[in-house]
């Protein structure tokens, strides 16, 4: 008969210059009996935490969560790690054209520059500075920064549903760089060019154009 795990203080120990603790958890078989498993968590790398003494708080704090049964990601996780574990997955549940924007926004703009910051050392200015330096080194609208935002602060906002970050979403506060120019004005299409457009349409995409480009407001 497998025993019951009451409490855990886990078992700290350095691989590949990181601290790891190690401990068992309950897994369920297909039979319905409980089976203890080894398994191993990354609390944070030595560089960042190089005495055991600096190391420990976050090992209480894992194994706290764990004996409460409220199993929560490493709390030495960097952004990145995150990200490319947890977020990226959370993901295939949205459209594909929403993953993709996200993927590209999280890829070209997001991972480079701040994807190294622990979670929970993760500040308010570092979204604003992250925003400035893209601003700085690109010609993006306010607009096109907004959205680079609103994917940073989803992230932080699916860390918290997730149990790795406890803190308020630190990118809420962020500035937009009021040196970032407006977005290009739009305008209307005349009729000879939704007419050019809806040549090269298939009869679905050409019947909802049409009805996007012809269609009235009714009266009130």
């Amino acid at each position: 008969m497998t025993k019951t795990v009451r409490y855990q203080e886990g078992h700290l120990y350095v691989h590949q210059n990181a601290w790891y603790v190690r401990y068992r958890e309950r897994v369920r078989k297909q039979d319905g009996s409980i089976k203890l498993k080894q398994r191993a968590a990354r609390l944070g790398s030595v560089t960042d935490y190089p005495f055991e003494s600096q190391i420990k708080p976050l090992l209480a704090e894992y194994m706290c969560s764990l004996n409460a049964g409220n199993f929560t990601p490493e709390p030495g996780m960097t952004l990145g790690d995150f990200v490319e574990r947890i977020y990226l997955s959370y993901l295939n549940e949205k459209r594909a054209s929403t993953k993709k924007g996200y993927e590209e926004i999280w890829t070209n703009h997001i991972s480079d520059r701040v994807g190294q910051i622990q979670l929970r050392k993760f500040r308010t200015v570092n979204a604003s500075r992250m925003l400035k330096a893209i601003a700085d080194e690109n010609d993006l609208s306010k607009t096109t920064l907004q959205h680079i935002k609103g994917v940073l602060s989803g992230i932080f906002t699916h860390a918290r549903n997730e149990g790795a970050f406890d803190d308020a979403n630190p990118v809420q506060g962020a500035r937009i760089p009021t040196n970032a120019r407006e977005p290009d004005e739009t305008y209307a299409y005349n009729l000879a060019q939704i007419c050019r457009i809806l040549e090269f349409l298939p009869v679905l995409p050409k019947a909802i154009i049409a009805t996007a480009a012809f269609g009235r407001a009714p009266a009130r």
